[in-house]
């Protein structure tokens, strides 16, 4: 299943981020250090308030999930997590919502 094409880069990134780890919820995959190069949404994470913005949902039900994984999540600039960024191209041609465990895509 795809993101809704009408949403906002932000609430994409977080849409991936929350699909992730609903996955790793459901298969324990643990310790979890999640990395993301979209500093918007980690920012987002990183506030203890209540995000008021059109993606709060999203953060509420990330905030959620982490504290049931006991997981973290970190900024990592583009440049240095160059595998996410080609999975994230190859995630453009696709229609199904795609898993990698081990290798990703080359």
């Amino acid at each position: 299943m795809r993101a809704p094409s009408l949403m906002s880069v932000l609430a994409t990134e977080l849409y991936a981020l929350k699909e992730g780890l609903s996955f790793d919820l459901d298969t324990s995959l643990l310790p979890l250090v999640v990395e993301s190069d979209s500093l918007a949404a980690m920012q987002l994470l990183s506030k203890e308030e209540e995000c008021l913005s059109h993606e709060g949902v999203l953060v509420t039900e990330i905030w959620r999930i982490l504290l049931a994984l006991y997981s973290c999540v970190r900024f990592v600039p583009r440049t240095a997590n160059t595998v996410t960024h080609r999975i994230a191209n190859y995630s453009l041609r696709v229609e199904e919502l795609c898993y990698w465990l081990g290798d990703g895509p080359l």
